[in-house]
């Protein structure tokens, strides 16, 4: 299911506000302005998605090179970091939503891990859609291009990035298939 919205917003806005975690995900009640450092033992929430087709291919997407983080780099990864008082699925959503104007609801996300990085917690979901690129509309601030892709060329395409998501890239055509 998919929807075509009309906004474009600047990316890596460094205003947000993000809740503070504990190493054991537990809120601190502390929140957080992008762009400032954290203090140790404090994460914030990452979420991403693996888009996958019926035919099983993943979606890629060319990340802008406006982005601070692996500018123009081809990714299997559509996400971002979650708002204060976002839970991972309801930041997941408006992350879909903002980035490829694509509208799923929390039923359709099927978790994959949840990994702690030095100051962040990353949620992995992923999500099967039936939709054309035609159908798709990205926001051209965070995205520079998209395609669908065979799981086993995104695989060397991460190699290449050294970029590790093949065991997710795995678990989610294992879970959607």
């Amino acid at each position: 299911m998919w929807i075509l919205l009309n906004k474009d917003e600047p990316a890596d806005k460094l205003g947000e506000v993000w809740d503070i975690y504990d190493g054991n995900r537990r809120l601190t009640g502390s929140k957080h302005l992008r762009g400032q450092e954290l203090g140790i033992g404090e994460y914030h929430l990452v979420v991403n998605a693996l888009i996958l087709n019926d035919d099983g291919q993943v979606l890629m997407q060319k990340r802008s090179f406006n982005k601070i983080s692996y500018p123009g780099i081809w990714t299997v990864a559509t996400g971002g970091s979650a708002l204060a008082g976002e839970n991972s699925r309801q930041a997941l959503i408006r992350e879909l939503s903002e980035e490829l104007h694509l509208r799923v609801t929390s039923d359709r996300l099927q978790f994959i891990n949840s990994i702690n990085y030095t100051d962040w917690i990353e949620d992995w979901f992923a999500v099967r859609i039936d939709a054309s690129l035609t159908n798709l509309v990205y926001q051209s601030s965070e995205i520079e291009a998209i395609r669908w892709t065979p799981i086993q060329e995104a695989i060397k395409i991460n190699n290449q990035n050294g970029v590790n998501d093949n065991t997710l890239l795995t678990q989610a055509q294992k879970l959607l298939f």
